[in-house]
């Protein structure tokens, strides 16, 4: 269920950077809620998620693309994290992950089997917090990359005291540039999603595609 990095050489980019990443995410990591158009953390999904105290923000990202659509202030709080997205762009989409303690994702597939999810362990803590993807579970270690087909049935889970911290990438696996931009049209355009459309109807989705980024005001 799980790939290696040896089939997938551009991301030893950032395995070789985890110091400069670990450093622009420490600087982020107290940023407060803000609006998404903004550089923030958003929470995501509390539909898919047990917590004991709060749903709404137990998994948090802080994204810098999403299908081909580039979050401008988040890239820019971030330089280094972004010269390498936008140096891969058959990297659809790219953000941190953030479990908070106690947190319990719960089992659901992905939007495509066309790409491949990669986490890059940032801050791990010890005791259980593991991914389960399909039939394996595995635990995530820092600086190094789980890679997987996020399309087939998983769940993650932390049931520490401490936040769980990833880097996500997801790739074309044959890192093609017009296959990448093709893939996040498909997604984008055909996405029943209620998270999704609950930010922006489907229309607007498509549009900030077309600009290739997020407005600077929603």
């Amino acid at each position: 269920m799980f790939h290696t990095t040896e089939k997938f050489p551009a991301l030893h980019a950032f395995e070789t950077g985890f110091s400069q990443i670990k450093y622009e995410l420490d600087r982020i990591l107290g940023k407060p809620l803000r609006p998404l158009h903004e550089s923030t953390w958003a929470g995501e999904r509390p539909d898919y998620l047990t917590n004991p105290t709060d749903r709404s923000t137990a998994w948090k990202t802080y994204t810098f693309r999403f299908f081909g659509i580039d979050h401008l202030p988040n890239m820019e709080s971030c330089p280094f994290i972004a010269s390498l997205v936008r140096k891969f762009p058959a990297i659809v989409t790219a953000e941190f992950s953030m479990l908070e303690p106690h947190t319990h994702i719960l089992p659901h597939k992905g939007y495509t089997h066309k790409v491949l999810r990669s986490h890059l362990g940032m801050q791990i803590p010890e005791g259980d917090t593991a991914i389960r993807v399909g039939d394996e579970t595995r635990s995530w270690e820092e600086g190094e990359f789980l890679i997987f087909d996020d399309s087939i049935d998983h769940e993650a889970w932390n049931r520490t005291d401490e936040q769980r911290i990833v880097l996500m990438l997801d790739f074309e696996p044959g890192f093609d540039e017009d296959t990448a931009k093709l893939i996040s049209r498909s997604v984008i355009t055909s996405t029943k999603d209620k998270y999704l459309l609950e930010i922006a109807p489907r229309e607007m989705w498509v549009e900030w595609l077309e600009n290739g980024h997020f407005p600077r005001q929603l």
